[in-house]
């Protein structure tokens, strides 16, 4: 990882110089020519490496909202763009921008880049910026690392949804500011949305579109007469009635 960032700074750095003039967006003309120069140059070597360029622009109109000095804005954007390729590096190329961009945050509230794989490895075709957003206001409400990442990456692999991760780290944050132990708080509350999430889910896979019933008998009721299967149907077969024997007359 420590190879990825010195790539980045170097490709950044290489372009310091020569910042195009191209596709410049106007409002960076807020910064003062020399920190806008520096400031495009990032935004351009980081659009060579396909990386998001809006949230960069975003940070140096922050920090020039705020009067910052021009050389904290270059460094602050300049930390932006390293994190967004860690954090694309860890989380794959086919990353959406609000991933990456939950990535980033994650990398700066001291999320480690081999703990984001972990969680992109949980299920590795959902969208998990939500997921990594939940993770680092854990981290950020003190919820040790380790802990954090191993409550949100177990809700993940539960499939929990966007809302219900989002509700969850409000009720571990009204419980912290209540008092409770952070750690204590996370674990309660991932806890009980894994067993709300694994009551929902039906056993076996019963009840699910194209079950099968089984062969020694069902429940279950017909959606469309909103009767039970008769027995024969689930492989109680009753044996055929035998013709009545014919009696000879003396």
């Amino acid at each position: 990882m420590r190879h990825i960032a010195r790539s980045l700074v170097f490709g950044i750095a290489l372009l310091g110089a020569t910042a195009s003039a191209q596709n410049v967006d106007p409002r960076l003309d807020k910064l003062d020519p020399r920190t806008r120069s520096a400031v495009v140059a990032i935004i351009d070597s980081a659009r060579a490496m396909n990386l998001p360029t809006a949230p960069l622009i975003d940070k140096a109109l922050e920090g020039a909202a705020k009067k910052a000095r021009g050389e904290m804005i270059v460094f602050a954007v300049r930390t932006y763009a390293v994190q967004l390729g860690q954090a694309r590096t860890a989380l794959g190329m086919s990353s959406s921008e609000t991933e990456l961009v939950g990535g980033a945050q994650a990398i700066r509230a001291g999320i480690r880049v081999q703990q984001l794989e972990r969680l992109r490895k949980v299920r590795p075709n959902v969208q998990i910026a939500a997921a990594l957003t939940v993770v680092s206001d854990l981290v950020a409400r003190e919820v040790p690392l380790d802990t954090a990442v191993s409550v949100v990456a177990d809700l993940v692999r539960a499939a929990a949804t966007d809302d219900q991760l989002h509700r969850v780290r409000a009720d571990i944050e009204t419980d912290i500011l209540a008092g409770r132990p952070p750690a204590v708080a996370a674990i309660t509350h991932a806890d009980a949305l894994q067993q709300t999430l694994a009551a929902a889910t039906p056993p076996n896979g019963a009840g699910s579109q194209g079950a099968l019933p089984s062969p020694s008998g069902t429940n279950r009721v017909d959606p469309g007469t909103g009767l039970k299967p008769p027995a024969q149907a689930v492989g109680n077969v009753a044996a055929p009635a035998k013709p009545p024997v014919q009696r000879k007359r003396p």
